[in-house]
């Protein structure tokens, strides 16, 4: 995530996500992709801290940062008009994360 060189704080929303990255891996699950459609509406971006599965599918476009997704993933979302960023090239585009959710 951010570097711990650099002197100034993080945003709160970034706090948030890197305190649910840190959880130990038994507290965390997968999301599939067929949670994250029945979640989002189109056009949105949104952060998952744990990693995005490819079961089920998703018909519209938006835009997922999490630490880790399967290849069949990828593609559904890619194929849907979507986009799948690092959280870190996020953060960067979005220091302050205005307008984007995030799910657990």
């Amino acid at each position: 995530m951010a570097d711990k060189k650099k002197s100034s704080k993080p945003s709160p929303f970034w706090a948030r996500v890197q305190e649910l990255l840190d959880k130990p891996r038994r507290q965390k699950q997968g999301m599939n992709l067929s949670r994250l459609a029945a979640l989002t509406k189109a056009g949105q971006t949104v952060v998952v801290a744990d990693k995005i599965l490819g079961a089920g599918e998703i018909k519209h476009a938006i835009t997922v940062a999490a630490p880790a997704f399967s290849q069949s993933a990828k593609l559904v979302i890619s194929k849907s008009g979507g986009s799948v960023i690092s959280l870190e090239k996020l953060q960067a585009q979005n220091p302050t994360g205005k307008d984007v959710r995030i799910l657990i």
